[in-house]
């Protein structure tokens, strides 16, 4: 069985909150809430993803997403796997990329999925795929 363990980055998480029926929400959805795949989590990353999803542009955009984005984050605490990064990465030149590949490394994930590849420069690193959502989801069912 391929690694189902899996780092989310930031804006894929704030995307399945958005959409309904894009690829970030289907991963989420239909893969992570059911157990499929492990989402790979740092302390930093949830704190990550709380304090993005707090921001006010998107409650004004989205009236749902505050009440969404608490439902989401408080069903990622109770199944995540958690992972204290020990290795310090620098070979992204977007700074805060490096984090989540820290991560995927610290938790032994198999994938990345991000929805700004264009941080990363390669399609693989240490073994660990990166992806973008609608790559990911094909890819993991196969289509």
């Amino acid at each position: 069985m391929e690694n189902n363990r899996v780092v989310i980055d930031t804006n894929v998480f704030i995307s399945a909150i958005i959409g309904q029926f894009g690829y970030p929400y289907k991963i989420f959805n239909e893969l992570v809430l059911t157990g499929e795949i492990r989402i790979c989590l740092s302390p930093l990353l949830l704190k990550e993803y709380e304090e993005v999803s707090q921001r006010v542009r998107f409650a004004k955009k989205y009236p749902d997403f505050p009440k969404k984005a608490k439902q989401l984050l408080k069903a990622l605490k109770a199944i995540a796997v958690v992972a204290e990064p020990t290795e310090v990465i620098t070979i992204i030149k977007d700074e805060p990329d490096n984090r989540v590949l820290e991560i995927a490394v610290a938790a032994d994930a198999g994938n990345i999925v991000s929805g700004n590849m264009h941080h990363f420069d390669f399609e693989e690193c240490r073994g660990i795929k990166i992806s973008s959502p609608k790559a990911f989801y094909d890819g993991w069912l196969g289509l």
